[in-house]
């Protein structure tokens, strides 16, 4: 097995678009040029190559502040990288076990979804996506409402209701809206926001408009007595929605469950095939009874350490993927 790292962007394109299939919107090379533009990490795509051809592509990016390895473009937030569900090519997947002694030292591989004939190998939990398929309800909102207890989901409604006698109004893809939903951001989350690196706003904001371009783009606003009360960003692509970000006024206590149940219905609706809500613990969406999805990671050694050490710090008990099963 011969191993060389693709450095030219051009190259690393071309390995991209003929080796990783299109899933879903992240295999999309053009949503990934999108952060690569403004975070500008040089690609090391590592390819593996025997006497058939190219028995592997794992494409990686050379975060220099951080002196790691991260899946391309390294869009890191904290320190770690935000899209989800990245990809890899095997020619075989009995190679995904011999993965680690190709990848170079100091390589952390984020929110992998990980094929089944892998569950023996010592990756590590990642992250929980939140995922729905609105064909297990039926495509019907009342029938997801039997997944809470009778109260519960009163009570979700009631909160529904007490927006309807305003004057309330859906907008979609309105783009000045945009910098609406970056300042909500950062009014509740100040530095911790996705959006406080300029970096990141600058290829959120590029992404915005390619997927509107493209006819993807399904970024909501509502609006209430006038003023602009929750902002989501999402696009539909190949029968997935996938909601990224989202911000509400904090004058409109409530609202995000109008705009969560807004989503719901609309997937239903046109029948998609799935609602993809991403990962991060945020409590409601356990609370939405979600379906969790893990997605799994795979650390160097070295990085193996300095994470530990600061999930000790923070009293966060790591999970491997054999536990993780075995709890499920």
């Amino acid at each position: 097995m011969r191993k060389s790292f693709i450095t030219d962007l051009e190259a690393c394109k071309k390995l991209w678009n003929r080796l990783i299939p299109s899933r879903n919107l992240f295999d999309l090379w053009e949503f990934r040029l999108c952060f690569q533009r403004h975070f500008s990490h040089e690609p090391h795509f590592l390819l593996l190559e025997d006497r058939k051809g190219i028995a592997g592509m794992v494409p990686l990016s050379y975060v220099e502040d951080l002196d790691m390895f991260a899946f391309f473009p390294g869009e890191t937030w904290k320190g770690k990288t935000w899209i989800e569900r990245n990809p890899i090519y095997l020619r075989e997947k009995s190679l995904l076990a011999e993965l680690p002694s190709f990848c170079p030292e100091r390589t952390y591989l984020r929110y992998m979804e990980v094929p089944e004939e892998a569950y023996s190998l010592d990756l590590e939990l990642d992250e929980i996506g939140y995922v729905l398929y609105p064909s297990d309800i039926n495509f019907d909102p009342t029938v997801y409402g039997h997944r809470f207890s009778n109260k519960k989901f009163k009570a979700i409604m009631k909160v529904i209701k007490s927006f309807s006698g305003a004057d309330m109004a859906f907008h979609l893809n309105r783009l000045d809206d945009l910098d609406v939903l970056v300042n909500m951001s950062l009014q509740h989350f100040g530095s911790a926001s996705y959006l406080y690196d300029r970096r990141f706003r600058d290829g959120f904001r590029e992404l915005i408009y390619s997927l509107l371009d493209k006819g993807w783009l399904r970024m909501m606003s509502l609006e209430i007595d006038g003023k602009t009360a929750a902002v989501d960003a999402g696009a539909l692509f190949e029968g997935t929605y996938t909601v990224f970000l989202g911000g509400t006024n904090p004058d409109f206590l409530g609202v995000a469950k109008v705009m969560n149940m807004h989503h719901i219905e609309f997937a239903c609706q046109q029948g998609i095939q799935k609602v993809d809500f991403l990962c991060g613990d945020f409590h409601w969406k356990k609370l939405w009874h979600l379906d969790p999805e893990p997605l799994y990671k795979y650390v160097s050694p070295s990085l193996r350490s300095e994470e530990k050490a600061d999930q000790e710090l923070h009293n966060i008990s790591p999970h491997t993927l054999a536990e993780e099963r075995t709890a499920s």
